[in-house]
């Protein structure tokens, strides 16, 4: 079996394991864990054509997994998903074809690496960010405010800013999702087609 995988006894274990590892991100962070996938193979040797796409291939798996469990609590919106799966579809391609391209000057796994760094680095700020301002709106709240009827946080300030900036620019056709609320058509694609563009290029899923 293992002559058919072309995989020696050592890396069969290794990526075994490296498997029940990101299962269990999966299961108790809720991130798909690709975001290992492709940097775990590419220090392993492996392209970044082929790192990448065994990234992606893992990715369908987790989200055929997630989408049922949210299908059967009633969280999946399809149509949204649909709207989004042509601008996905039409950002992979063009991020595929940027990884090919990179790999023909023989720059693709330097770029890819690069990418990842500035990428999670970038998350992580973000997410810093967001605690520190919480901790801080939290030290904020003593008996006066809670006299006064307690916090008056809406679930809409919870949305980070950048997503209410993009979901305001309300360009015709406009479309009803499941939640009640409106959002373009063009916007929807547009953050579709640039999550696609990230998993073509990086072989990350786009709940990441």
């Amino acid at each position: 079996m293992l002559g058919l995988l072309g995989l020696s006894a050592e890396l069969f274990a290794l990526f075994v394991v490296f498997g029940f590892m990101v299962g269990v991100f999966f299961g108790f962070f809720g991130m798909g864990g690709s975001f290992l996938v492709t940097p775990a193979l590419l220090i392993l040797g492996y392209s970044a054509p082929v790192a990448i796409g065994s990234s992606m291939a893992f990715v369908f798996g987790t989200a055929v997994i997630a989408t049922l469990k949210h299908h059967d609590a009633g969280q999946v919106d399809y149509r949204l998903g649909a709207l989004m799966f042509v601008g996905i579809t039409i950002g992979i391609e063009l991020g595929s074809r940027l990884v090919f391209g990179l790999e023909v000057l023989g720059i693709a796994s330097v770029v890819v690496g690069v990418a990842y760094v500035i990428l999670l680095a970038a998350i992580g700020i973000l997410f810093t960010r967001n605690a520190l301002n919480d901790e801080a709106d939290a030290g904020g709240d003593g008996p006066e405010a809670e006299s006064e009827g307690g916090s008056d946080v809406t679930p809409e300030d919870d949305v980070p800013e950048i997503a209410r900036k993009i979901k305001s620019y309300n360009v015709p056709p406009m479309m009803t999702l499941a939640d009640g609320s409106e959002a373009s058509l063009w916007t929807i694609t547009g953050v579709g087609g640039g999550v696609g563009l990230i998993s073509g290029f990086l072989g990350v899923g786009g709940g990441f």
